[in-house]
């Protein structure tokens, strides 16, 4: 069980690093634990108005057993294990999905954009988002995760990380937080607009369809960024300190 003394004073992305199934609550109560995650947890809800002593008793309530398993103690994993999950998982995700919504984005804006123009944002606000993360991903993955990994082999064989290494590993790893905190910041706006991926009544199915895929793109994307703020670029910056 999560222990409920200084929970509140505990920042919000250390809370889901170590049990991510406070990520559940936290979505519940539009809590940021991806990019907003290095402020603690009672900012975190004054900043969202949500009920800090509500949040609390859930977070409390959960069953720590349940998320036991190897598959979620991410934070035990070396970082060249973590970043092959992150690719096999996260990476190939954006890749696979991303056309496939952009198109149903397309449809629901030519077809419902003038009797619902949010569409029309919509599909501008994820096509420039869908640019931007296959930018990020070719980054991550022909400089950053190299890096990592170079920086975590030099350590496992006790070797000194040179001041070179260091400070390109450290100049890229804000880069990346920087592009992950705008990508959030679309992502959020794309709810705004879509009123929490909630379609309108006379909503068709490819309509309602992208209004789900949307979700579940934005709970992905929260679980990537996660993965690597809060815990692989944090493995990183102890690699290089």
């Amino acid at each position: 069980m999560l222990q409920p003394e200084s929970l509140s004073q505990q920042k919000v992305g250390d809370i889901v690093t170590w049990n991510y199934h406070a990520a559940g609550v936290f979505r519940q109560y539009g809590i940021d634990f991806c990019c907003g995650g290095g402020i603690p947890l009672k900012d975190a809800c004054e900043k969202k108005q949500a009920p800090l002593d509500e949040v609390l008793q859930q977070l409390t309530t959960l069953d720590r057993s349940a998320s036991s398993g190897t598959s979620e103690n991410y934070h035990e994993w070396d970082p060249d294990f973590l970043i092959d999950y992150i690719e096999n998982t996260h990476h190939r995700f954006v890749r696979s999905k991303s056309n496939e919504i952009a198109a149903y984005s397309q449809k629901v804006a030519q077809v419902h954009g003038e009797r619902h123009p949010e569409n029309v944002s919509i599909f501008h606000a994820f096509y420039g988002l869908v640019q931007d993360l296959l930018q990020h991903l070719e980054a991550e993955e022909s400089t950053v995760f190299p890096l990592i990994r170079k920086a975590f082999l030099l350590k496992k064989e006790d070797q000194p990380v040179d001041d070179h290494l260091r400070e390109q590993l450290r100049a890229e790893l804000e880069g990346m937080e920087s592009e992950h905190e705008h990508a959030g910041e679309v992502m959020a706006h794309i709810r705004q607009l879509s009123n929490g991926f909630t379609p309108p009544p006379d909503a068709c199915t490819t309509y309602r369809i992208l209004y789900q895929n949307l979700a579940g793109f934005e709970e992905n994307l929260h679980k990537h960024v996660h993965l690597e703020n809060n815990i692989l670029f944090r493995k990183a910056q102890a690699l290089i300190s």
